[in-house]
């Protein structure tokens, strides 16, 4: 995962608030910026989150002997099912 800019963690948040307050179901009991830069925290500590479980699984697959060639399609697929292992450890629903 590459990492996501400050930019655009800011430009997710607004596009979220903004279609969060067109709905008009949502009522902010807070300042709108506010609200906006407790998306940017929330969104930025997941992205954070994502980095670290990708590195877990790198490193386990690192220590895999014999384990697929980096890039190949098994490769991928090992990948992709560690993630979905460390996403059930940490109860998080991918």
């Amino acid at each position: 995962m590459r990492t996501v800019s400050r930019e655009r963690t800011n430009r997710l948040a607004r596009e979220l608030l903004e279609n969060l307050l067109r709905g008009r179901s949502v009522t902010l009991l807070k300042d709108r910026d506010v609200v906006r830069q407790s998306i940017v925290q929330a969104l930025s500590d997941e992205f954070k989150r994502e980095e670290e479980r990708e590195e877990t699984v790198r490193r386990r697959m690192a220590s895999v002997r014999k384990g697929p060639p980096p890039g190949s399609r098994e490769w991928e697929q090992l990948f992709r099912k560690l993630m979905e292992e460390e996403y059930v450890r940490e109860g998080v629903e991918s």
